[in-house]
């Protein structure tokens, strides 16, 4: 009889534990797989990119100043939210010295919770060259380099995700998830940037545009600040294949300002976006994906009338792989 009573209290146990935890499931099992309890150690290949972009009125060419910065190797470690990693330029591979040299500082901060994406960000360029060859210099044939040319950045954009029971960007982004469903959802929320660029001359060569060569434009602020609204979805195949894309529309409130021989501020609405791709395969122990994030910032200077357009992002090839740890593991990293 006791047997008996046991067995019963405990089969009612298991019954109402279970019961429990299904309704504590904060997503939809059968879409995607969290792993909360994971460490997830990744090494990883990286190509980052900043373009300072001048778009002038009239029939003036445009004037695209890019980085001259070699892939990175990095390795990180990812636990819950909680993200550290380290790279190193794999100097190289580097491009061809006559584009001269960048210096780059770049911190970089990508959270992708369950229900939210945050993205913050903050970059100290120095050194550009200009492009197309031959555009700039004296000689038409080689770069125009400009080693005093500096952009500071920093911004913050915050992302809610709708359907957060169904889809999650941890399966391609962040690899501590396992989206084994496709699904999609969409994006709701804002962003706000700080940029200022500046260099010792003008930003416009002189034998490119004599009139702003000769207003010495040579420092450039802008503040922007908007709400945004987007699109994400993963396509999943056999369960292991992903190709996930995703989009977000911003249309900012922009203050800016020009100083050089005279000054002009301008306040206006300009639209951008934020997209992040990726493709690979994903199973329960490890992770192999590509991605791409990138985004575009858009402004004007009243006393050039040039059309600023900030574009940056990277490149990603990685390899990630799951630890499960242990009660004690976990009690120590909680």
């Amino acid at each position: 009889m006791k047997r008996t009573i046991v067995t019963a209290l405990s089969c009612l146990f298991f019954y109402f534990s279970s019961t429990s935890q299904v309704f504590k499931q904060d997503h939809d099992t059968a879409y995607y797989k969290s792993y909360k309890g994971t460490v997830m150690a990744r090494i990883y290949l990286s190509r980052k990119y900043s373009i300072f972009k001048l778009m002038p009125p009239g029939n003036l060419p445009d004037l695209s100043y890019h980085l001259n910065m070699p892939p990175s190797l990095g390795f990180g470690i990812t636990y819950r939210s909680i993200s550290f990693s380290i790279s190193q330029g794999l100097n190289f591979l580097k491009s061809d010295d006559t584009k001269g040299r960048t210096n780059l500082t770049d911190l970089q901060l990508r959270i992708y919770k369950r229900k939210w994406v945050i993205d913050a960000v903050a970059s100290f360029i120095r050194g550009y060259y200009l492009t197309p060859k031959g555009l700039g210099p004296t000689d038409g044939q080689s770069y125009y380099l400009r080693p005093d040319l500096g952009t500071q950045m920093a911004g913050l954009g915050v992302y809610r995700i709708l359907n957060d029971k169904k889809f999650t960007y941890g399966s391609s982004l962040s690899q501590n998830a396992w989206q084994k469903k496709s699904a999609g959802s969409f994006l709701i929320g804002g962003e706000a940037f700080y940029i200022t660029s500046n260099a010792d001359s003008s930003f416009v060569p002189n034998g490119i545009d004599t009139l702003n060569g000769q207003r010495n434009i040579n420092k450039f602020h802008l503040f922007e600040i908007g709400p945004s609204v987007g699109y994400a979805y993963m396509l999943v195949i056999h369960r292991d294949f992903f190709l996930m894309g995703s989009l977000n529309a911003t249309l900012d409130l922009s203050y800016s300002r020009e100083t050089g021989e005279s000054r002009g501020t301008k306040i206006g609405a300009w639209p951008g976006y934020i997209f992040r791709l990726g493709t690979g395969y994903n199973n329960n122990k490890w992770n192999l994906g590509i991605s791409w994030l990138g985004s575009r910032i858009t402004s004007r200077g009243e006393t050039s009338m040039y059309k600023y357009i900030y574009n940056t992002g990277n490149y990603r090839l990685v390899y990630a792989r799951r630890f499960a740890l242990n009660r004690e593991m976990r009690k120590i990293l909680n």
